[in-house]
């Protein structure tokens, strides 16, 4: 059995999970940190609003981070599970290059998946209308000539960032597929497909118990063995860098 990218398919099934379902079971949120006021209290934007609200940790004024939100009539909003919101996803939620789950899938069944890619960024590059469009799909080829595929998803009115490379493990000795993705309604999630004695086997690590939760209750949506574990220190596989010169061979 040839391992390739075509392999995310599985993955792609939990992108599209329904997200109205997920918000309601996670309670996951974002918020923007405006100001600090001291104490452990900031002014935040959530939901078009601006408020007040307390944390225990230090946040970055300027940020934006995914929490879960604990609202009581008698004290201040708290924050809590806050894990700051990584550069590339704020960078593209302005949605203007975006593709569908069709047109991923389309990608994944190809030939030559970077080739097509790539072809299709270049073709975007050339009828870019705005400035930011410009940046946008020059940081995706950019990418791309790192060895990892970045792609913006839009679906359901929801959006998300999926990343994957394929390597070579020195220390297994086996190729696997890395991958990241960060989704509005999930939060972060990082993971690794693999072959173990002939068979796929995918590691998800994913940073909220309750995102951990609705992915095990929904496994039927899976074709291969997913092993699911919590970690906080969740990493893009690459990052957008707005200072950085554009060097693309195309």
């Amino acid at each position: 059995m040839n391992f390739s990218i075509n392999q995310l398919n599985s993955l792609v099934k939990l992108i599209s999970s329904n997200p109205n379902e997920a918000k309601a079971l996670i309670k996951l949120t974002s918020v923007d940190i405006l100001k600090s006021l001291g104490n452990g209290q900031y002014n935040i934007l959530l939901d078009g609003k601006t408020l007040t609200a307390q944390s225990h940790k230090t946040l970055t004024e300027g940020s934006k981070y995914w929490t879960q939100l604990t609202d009581t009539k008698d004290s201040t909003p708290k924050l809590s599970n806050l894990i700051k919101i990584p550069q590339i996803l704020e960078s593209f939620q302005n949605r203007l290059t975006h593709y569908s789950i069709k047109e991923l899938l389309s990608i994944l069944e190809s030939k030559n998946p970077a080739g097509t890619f790539k072809q299709s960024l270049v073709e975007q590059l050339a009828t870019a209308s705005t400035k930011e469009e410009f940046s946008n799909i020059s940081n995706l080829l950019l990418s791309l000539q790192n060895q990892t595929f970045t792609i913006p998803l839009l679906f359901n009115s929801s959006f998300s960032i999926l990343q994957f490379k394929k390597r070579y493990n020195k220390k297994t000795k086996k190729t696997q597929i890395d991958f990241y993705t960060a989704l509005e309604f999930l939060g972060p999630i990082s993971g690794v497909i693999s072959f173990d004695n002939g068979n796929i086997v995918v590691n998800i690590n994913v940073a909220f118990d309750k995102t951990k939760n609705f992915l095990e209750n929904d496994m039927e949506n899976f074709s291969y063995k997913i092993d699911i574990s919590l970690l906080k220190d969740i990493e893009p596989l690459y990052n957008t860098n707005k200072n950085s010169l554009l060097d693309i061979s195309i």
